[in-house]
C-alpha cells in the first residue's frame, strides 16, 4: 500500500510538472506580446515597429547592440555617435539592424518614415 501511494504521488508530481511546463512554453507568445504593447511614451518608430513588426522588435530587445542602436537613433543621434555610444563599429551597424529589417525588408519599408534608425543603412543594405 505504501508503494502504491508513493507511485501515485510521483505520477501526480510528473503530471503537474508537465502541465506547468506546457503552460510556461505557451506563455512565450505572451512575453512577445507584452514587449510589443504600445506605451504612452513610445516614439513613432517604436509604435510602428511594435504594431507592425512585433517579432523583429522582440528580437531586437534580446540583442543588446540592436536595442542600443535603436534607442540611440530614437534620440536623434547620428550613426557615428550611435556606433561610439553602443561600442560597435560603424560598419557593423548594418549587420546589427538586420533584425529590425524584417523578412524582405517589410519593417524597413513600413516604418522608414518614422524610424531614424533605418536611415543608418542604405535601402539595399539590409
Amino acid at each position: 500500500m505504501f508503494i502504491q501511494s508513493k507511485r501515485r504521488f510521483y505520477a501526480c508530481l510528473m503530471t503537474a510538472g508537465l502541465v506547468l511546463g506546457c503552460a510556461m512554453s505557451d506563455d512565450d507568445d505572451g512575453v512577445a506580446e507584452a514587449v510589443c504593447e504600445v506605451d504612452a511614451d513610445d516614439t513613432d518608430c517604436d509604435v510602428c515597429i511594435k504594431t507592425g513588426c512585433c517579432g523583429e522588435y522582440s528580437s531586437c530587445q534580446n540583442d543588446t547592440d540592436c536595442l542600443c542602436v535603436l534607442n540611440c537613433a530614437n534620440d536623434n543621434q547620428p550613426r557615428e555617435v550611435c556606433a561610439t555610444r553602443c561600442n560597435v563599429t560603424d560598419e557593423n551597424i548594418t549587420d546589427i539592424l538586420t533584425l529590425l529589417g524584417g523578412e524582405n525588408q517589410t519593417c524597413t519599408v513600413q516604418c522608414d518614415d518614422e524610424c531614424a534608425v533605418y536611415g543608418f543603412v542604405p535601402v539595399d543594405g539590409l
